[in-house]
């Protein structure tokens, strides 16, 4: 992400006291005109000098006056109004009536019939083990919903005290990246952060310095492409206890609340839900995989591949919405 400041020097000139100014000769209109079409000419030219000039030198003067810039700045959170009062048919423009898991997957396949690309969802209820699939099984991009599996080989290192998590690692400016979420990247040079926050940051900005750290620390790699089944069962075992410590789960769920990007799964759901979730999005992919902490718990995997984003961008809200109808109320 980039910031443009303009700062102009306008400087005056200084007439002696006393002194009486020569009368100019007269102008023109056509020289007036020409004066001011040279002025402005001028002026546009120092103008655009400056959009393209001086931004990055100013972002990099004002990282020298704070190291911590970084740590807190350079992130936009993404969030949309969580309006469940709205009638589930008048969302989906449709009529639709969710009593049971079998009214939700026909509901759901005749949202995405025309969409571009292609789109896998899974949905089980944790008390039940009820569960409902599309394409669940079809292997998509995964984009940054991989960081999960990289945040829980992350923390059982940590369980297995493999790794103390208090361990500062001092940035350096071959790690950078050019590209991507998260305030990492624009941290300068010598900023330090412990492998927790590095491990914090990658879950909740999705930081993707953060994860690139992480694979470093761990000596592993994440996958390009997973199934919304593989996704949410990971998800199924985290909540049964099945792969990391309670306190380690705790902060790994903790990270992954209230993130960056609430405006998939949680748009879907009332206020007052707690919603623990990995989101992940690249050029024609939209994707959020985690869980719904209703009265009644599910967990919800929402992938796609060679999507148009716009569309998946105001799918994925419904079709949380159409879940919680099933599942949430």
């Amino acid at each position: 992400m980039s910031n443009g400041e303009l700062n102009t020097d306008l400087r005056e000139k200084d007439f002696g006291l006393g002194q009486v100014p020569k009368r100019r000769p007269r102008k023109t209109i056509g020289e007036e005109g020409s004066r001011k079409q040279t002025l402005i000419g001028l002026i546009a030219t120092i103008v655009l000098g400056l959009m393209f000039y001086l931004p990055p030198q100013l972002k990099q003067w004002w990282q020298g006056l704070d190291l911590n810039f970084s740590k807190e700045n350079e992130v936009i959170r993404i969030e949309r109004s969580r309006e469940t009062k709205q009638d589930v048919s008048e969302i989906v423009g449709f009529k639709v009536e969710i009593k049971q898991n079998t009214d939700v997957e026909p509901v759901i396949t005749k949202m995405l019939e025309g969409k571009a690309g292609q789109y896998g969802v899974y949905v089980l209820d944790l008390n039940t083990n009820k569960k409902m699939g599309i394409n669940e099984k079809q292997k998509l991009t995964a984009a940054s919903v991989a960081k999960l599996p990289l945040l829980i080989a992350y923390y059982q290192a940590v369980d297995k005290r493999k790794i103390d998590p208090e361990t500062v690692y001092v940035v350096e400016e071959t790690d950078r990246l050019v590209y991507g979420s998260g305030s990492m990247q624009n941290s300068p040079a010598g900023t330090e952060f412990s492998y927790q926050e590095v491990a914090e940051l990658t879950a909740n900005q999705s930081d993707n310095m953060g994860a690139e750290l992480l694979q470093k620390f761990l000596k592993t790699t994440i996958p390009e492409e997973m199934t919304a089944e593989e996704a949410g069962k990971l998800w199924v075992d985290l909540y049964q206890n099945k792969l990391v410590s309670d306190d380690s789960k705790e902060k790994l769920f903790n990270s992954l609340t209230n993130t960056i990007n609430e405006d998939r799964i949680p748009a879907g759901v009332p206020e007052g839900v707690r919603v623990i979730h990995k989101f992940g999005s690249e050029a024609g992919v939209v994707n959020d995989c985690g869980i719904v902490e209703a009265k009644n718990p599910y967990v919800i995997c929402m992938l796609s591949t060679a999507v148009n984003d716009g569309e998946a961008e105001e799918l994925l809200p419904k079709i949380s919405r159409v879940v919680w109808e099933w599942l949430g109320k």
